[in-house]
């Protein structure tokens, strides 16, 4: 009868633990890690389909506008970047925690090489990392690959994600943002190796448990990593490669120009220049004289634009995406060609700042500063005003 009794229970301790049979807890263990791995792998794909999204609406306009509006939610663009790389150190941390879980489940004694197998095999996770065709470094759409591949599309979204809110937004407020650019890029170097370490040197050690060898990822998978990588940031930014190309200014004109608002220009060709640096008074907004007496200021400021480019060539420098330096070009004159030769207190700007229709900002504050303190005591500085950049957010607020 004994015999019968153990023909039918093989492998498992005749030891009562109050019913439960001392092979279930470690086995219970794996298939707890193992669902959890799951979530986690389907959290990886969803953040990185958001993040390609975030970054598009960036690429679209969120990175002059400086906020990413999503119905009638508004995320500010400053936020998104910190946003994404907590994000994948927070889910590279959870990754590893699960792995390093189901390797100490792997570890018991309990728990067979052949029945851990099995469990994987009729349970495994949404990106079957532990499957042994992970082991070929060819083997491009294994579990392995396909979570390295969507990781990769997360970094490269993150990075043009990272562009758009550092250099074009910073290019649209007037500031030099490539520092902060790069130290944006290596802290995201530092979480891409932080969770190749944790995450590879684990996975390394479960596939020799189950298998018995040794994990590579590989030259060819690398290299596609790579590739992905590339492709997620152009995909978020598929104008970067022009932005290099092109070099940091390029230069339009001579051409005729008509103004839109005090600090906007439209080229005859069709092309819309931001001038650089200032902030002038916007299209709609009033301002108070000395007696108090109300004004169509930015009415005014558009119509002194409109006056400077009226029937005269002008030339711009212009940095990506729209933002330029303008001079108009005097009969005679000399074309500007160099840097140097347009940010001078002729330039369109500077005729803004000094005629009191535009405010300094960014890099204007450096070469036009001592224009605005002059302009301060009169024109629009007479009276009651509100600064431009405070009333157009009153304008879009709700």
């Amino acid at each position: 009868m004994a015999e019968s009794t153990a023909s039918r229970d093989p492998g498992l301790r005749s030891v009562d633990y109050a019913g439960i049979s001392p092979l279930t807890l470690p086995a219970e263990a794996l298939l707890r890690a193992i669902t959890g791995l799951s979530k986690l792998f389907w959290i990886s794909i969803i953040g990185t389909v958001l993040t390609i999204f975030l970054g598009s609406l960036a690429n679209l306009g969120g990175a002059v506008a400086g906020s990413v509006s999503i119905g009638e939610y508004s995320i500010p663009i400053s936020v998104l970047p910190i946003g994404c790389l907590a994000f994948a150190m927070f889910m590279f941390w959870l990754t590893a925690a699960r792995l390093r879980m189901l390797h100490v489940a792997l570890g018991d004694d309990d728990l067979t090489a052949n029945l851990a197998r099995e469990i994987f095999r009729l349970d495994p996770p949404v990106l079957d990392v532990f499957d042994a065709g992970n082991l070929r470094p060819f083997a491009l759409l294994s579990g392995f690959s396909m979570l390295l591949w969507n990781w990769s599309l997360f970094f490269g979204a993150s990075v043009g994600l990272i562009f758009s809110a550092t250099i074009i937004r910073g290019a649209a407020a007037s500031v030099d943002q490539l520092p902060v650019f790069g130290v944006y890029v290596l802290v995201t170097l530092a979480i891409m190796a932080y969770g190749a370490n944790r995450i590879v040197g684990t996975l390394r050690r479960i596939l020799d448990a189950l298998h018995g060898l040794r994990f590579k990822v590989g030259t060819p998978r690398f290299a596609v990593a790579v590739a992905v990588l590339v492709g997620g940031i152009l995909v978020t930014y598929p104008d970067l490669p022009k932005v290099w190309a092109g070099g940091e200014y390029r230069s339009v004109g001579p051409s005729w120009a008509n103004a839109i608002d005090g600090e906007t220009l439209i080229l005859e060709q069709g092309e819309i220049v931001v001038l650089l640096g200032i902030k002038a008074l916007g299209p709609g907004q009033t301002c108070s004289d000395a007696e108090g007496a109300s004004y169509p200021c930015g009415h005014r400021a558009t119509t002194y634009l409109q006056s400077l480019v009226q029937e005269r060539p002008v030339r711009c420098l212009v940095y990506y995406p729209d933002r330029g330096v303008c001079m108009v070009l005097d009969e005679g004159a000399p074309v500007p060609s160099t840097l140097e030769d347009f940010f001078t207190e002729n330039n369109l700007q500077a005729r803004m700042v000094a005629a009191g229709f535009a405010f300094t900002e960014g890099v204007g504050v450096e070469y036009m500063g001592t224009l605005q303190d002059e302009a301060q005591r009169q024109r629009a500085w007479q009276g009651a005003f509100e600064p431009p950049g405070i009333w157009a957010a009153r304008q879009d607020g709700p």
